[in-house]
């Protein structure tokens, strides 16, 4: 089945996915829906609370948002990194959101609701009168893991659902490969969410994603690292906001370490300074947390494709 924005995507020459090709699993055994060359563009569709029926049915609990994938990079291996150039996200005229009991970051328990918003000019019309800029970004990227099948609404050292509001166009993504082909997924649009996603979503919207793959051989990253507007930004996980914290300090500590070789002391006083620590999600099972520094504090711009 094709989805409401298809015609939008035509692109002479660019492999293409649509989002029929989903997934519920980060894994390195489903069979590859893209094979694609370093360097050169795909597209792929994403899916949305809207997708299925069971929204519009108020079946909300049953509105799952898979990722579209495994796209096979040829020449990634384990061992190297992936850097994935994210050139343009179209999202579709509406979007949704939904809170449901148990779930979200607020201390009084929230109910079961739904609300669908419309978009257009550059605005979500959330209300009467309230408008809120459109600024899409990509929820889910990530690469299949060494070993197991974790879900696609989690967060790991293989990316996933790290819902990080600076995954947007003109960014980049770096990941370590742990498959060959790295095997990458991405879904999960948002045409607008705040640092946390405290609620439970962001504007969720189907959509799709222009990408772009080098490898970057040799280069060891434990994480996922983004590029974004002139910042690096390292993203920990945890089962708490403390220990995704410090998975994001400890890796953005290493990269000022190992670029100005000095002390830990030093590059810690550096990052106390003029790096932000903020929150990216904190309402699924893992947590994400982001660590942010200017690149101007980088005597190397990190992860240059060759």
């Amino acid at each position: 089945m094709a989805s409401p924005i298809t015609g939008q995507l035509a692109r002479a020459g660019f492999a293409y996915a649509g989002y029929n090709h989903a997934s519920t699993v980060f894994t390195a055994l489903a069979a590859p829906i893209l094979e694609v060359e370093q360097g050169e563009r795909f597209i792929l569709e994403a899916r949305s609370l809207l997708t299925g029926g069971f929204f519009e049915a108020g079946e909300y609990e049953k509105c799952s948002i898979p990722v579209t994938g495994p796209v096979v990079v040829h020449g990634a291996r384990p061992g190297d990194a992936l850097r994935v150039d994210l050139h343009d996200i179209r999202v579709a005229d509406r979007g949704a959101m939904v809170t449901l009991p148990g779930r979200g970051g607020f201390g009084e328990p929230l109910g079961r609701f739904g609300h669908v918003v419309e978009i257009d000019d550059g605005g979500v019309h959330f209300a009467d009168g309230v408008a809120i800029p459109v600024r899409p970004m990509v929820g889910k990227l990530g690469v299949a893991p060494a070993d197991g099948e974790p879900s696609s609404s989690t967060v790991g050292p293989y990316g996933g659902n790290m819902d990080c509001n600076d995954v947007t166009a003109g960014s980049a993504v770096i990941l370590p490969v742990q498959a060959d082909g790295a095997r990458l997924f991405a879904g999960d649009l948002h045409a607008a969410q705040g640092d946390g996603e405290c609620s439970l979503t962001g504007v969720e919207v189907e959509g799709s994603v222009t990408l772009s793959c080098r490898v970057l051989p040799g280069v060891a990253v434990r994480r996922p690292v983004v590029l974004s507007a002139g910042r690096v930004i390292t993203i920990g996980d945890g089962d708490d906001l403390d220990a995704a914290a410090l998975a994001a300090l400890d890796d953005m500590l290493e990269l000022v370490v190992v670029d100005r070789s000095w002390s830990r002391e030093k590059a810690a006083m550096l990052l106390s300074a003029a790096a932000d620590v903020a929150v990216s999600q904190l309402v699924n099972a893992r947590a994400s947390v982001k660590v942010s520094l200017a690149e101007e504090y980088f005597l190397h711009s990190p992860f240059s494709p060759a």
